[in-house]
């Protein structure tokens, strides 16, 4: 089973980082696809081009401590990307791998104004991570479509392949890509949220050097 991880990565963080390296070693992923949006379905703003999201996504992926794959399949596309779309071009490209998508809760919350939600979590696997200042009490008002395929048992999880979704808790990380840019912006130094390698890159390209 493959992970699929999407997201702004604007930039990619520790608190992106770590989460994805224990839930590889706990459900066995071959590798954790990591996405970088190019063009958001809700008008999300971006403060530095998908070209430089990717390649800092790609810094990380080269590292041998971890099995990420830097996937440029939505930047290629040029136009908005809807994870409906993006599972099926995964499926005609990687065949008969099995796929989990892995999202935040705070992302899971709005799941249901995606497009084909209900196609989607009928045919992957879906595990959603806590969050920061989001509940999971909140899920208790999403429909009943959702909330019959979530399971607590891990195993089941795993060899069921898809149809059904978990919660994973993780170690809170209170980091985010919003204070790691207003830091770089006031000329401060992120330490210890972001690795070195992409400190270096954004100082190499000057990003998010304005005050935000």
């Amino acid at each position: 089973m493959i992970g699929v991880f999407g997201g702004s990565f604007d930039p990619i963080h520790f608190g992106h980082i770590n989460p994805l390296i224990e839930l590889s070693e706990q459900f066995e992923f071959s590798a954790i696809r990591l996405m970088a949006t190019y063009k958001s379905p809700v008008s999300k703003i971006f403060h530095s081009d998908a070209s430089h999201r990717h390649n800092m996504v790609s810094i990380i992926a080269a590292s041998t401590t971890n099995n990420f794959i830097a996937d440029d399949i939505e930047i290629r596309k040029k136009d908005v990307s809807y994870t409906y779309e993006t599972i099926q071009n995964l499926k005609n490209t990687l065949k008969n791998e099995d796929i989990c998508l892995i999202m935040g809760l705070d992302v899971f919350l709005h799941i249901e104004t995606w497009y084909n939600y209900q196609k989607i979590i009928e045919e992957v696997n879906i595990i959603v991570v806590n969050r920061p200042d989001f509940d999971i009490k909140s899920t208790k008002n999403m429909d009943s479509s959702i909330l019959e395929r979530i399971t607590e048992e891990k195993g089941k999880f795993i060899e069921s392949k898809k149809g059904y979704i978990f919660f994973y808790e993780t170690p809170s990380i209170g980091i985010s890509s919003t204070r790691i840019r207003s830091m770089i912006g006031r000329g401060e130094t992120p330490s210890g949220m972001i690795p070195g390698s992409i400190m270096s890159y954004i100082k190499r390209n000057k990003l998010y050097m304005e005050k935000i």
